[in-house]
C-alpha cells in the first residue's frame, strides 16, 4: 500500500463529498481502485481489500492509515442523523494533494465519490455482494480484477486482447476521451 496515495484519495474523495459515512468512504475508495485497476492494470492505492460482512473493505492496514488519519487531524468524524439512524460521518480538514494523481486518476476518485454519495451504506453493501464475494471465505483477499471489468454494452464480440486492451487504456488516458465524458 501507498500510504500517501491512500491518504490523498481518501481526502480527495472527502473533498468531492464531505459527509460520507464510514461505509460509503470505504466503498467509494474501493469503486476508485478496481475501476483504475480494469483501466490501467493497477490500483491508485495499492491497498488490499479483503471480505467483510459489508462487502470489500480495505484490508488492517489500510484501516489502520484511516484510524490515524483521524487521529492526525487530517480528517474528522462525526456522528450524525442518516434518517432514522446514526452514521459517523466524514469530513476532510487536510487538503488532498492533487499532484500526486493524473486528471485520469482526479476523474474516477470523482466519479468514485458520487457513486459513494448517491447511494446509502446499505445499498452500496448489497451492490457488492455478488458471486465472487459469495465464493470468498471471510477476510479472504477480493482480487480488484473481480470486481470491476469494463463492458462495452450493444457490442457482440470476442474478449478484447491485451494490444486492443492497450488501445482503450491508451484512448481513456487522452484528451479525447475527456471530452467525450462531459458530453
Amino acid at each position: 500500500m501507498d500510504k500517501e496515495m491512500f491518504e490523498n484519495t481518501i481526502l480527495a474523495i472527502l473533498k468531492n463529498t464531505p459527509g460520507l459515512g464510514s461505509i460509503q468512504v470505504r466503498k467509494a475508495l474501493c469503486i476508485a481502485d478496481a475501476v483504475h485497476y480494469s483501466l490501467h492494470g493497477q490500483s491508485i492505492t495499492g491497498v488490499r481489500y479483503i471480505k467483510e460482512k459489508l462487502g470489500p473493505v480495505p484490508d488492517d492496514e489500510g484501516y489502520r492509515c484511516l484510524v490515524e488519519m483521524e487521529l492526525s487531524g487530517k480528517i474528522e468524524l462525526y456522528e450524525e442523523l442518516a434518517g432514522p439512524f446514526t452514521k459517523n460521518a466524514y469530513y476532510p480538514i487536510a487538503e488532498p494533494d492533487y499532484s500526486l494523481f493524473t486528471r485520469n486518476q482526479i476523474d474516477i476518485i470523482n466519479y468514485a465519490a458520487r457513486i459513494a454519495y448517491d447511494h446509502s451504506g446499505t445499498a452500496l453493501s448489497l451492490k457488492t455482494h455478488d458471486a465472487i464475494y459469495d465464493s470468498l471465505e471471510m477476510r479472504e483477499e477480493i482480487p480488484l480484477a473481480e470486481i470491476c471489468t469494463p463492458i462495452v454494452t450493444s457490442y457482440d464480440t470476442e474478449p478484447f486482447t491485451e494490444e486492443e486492451q492497450k488501445d482503450i487504456r491508451k484512448f481513456f488516458e487522452s484528451d479525447e476521451a475527456r471530452l467525450f465524458a462531459l458530453c
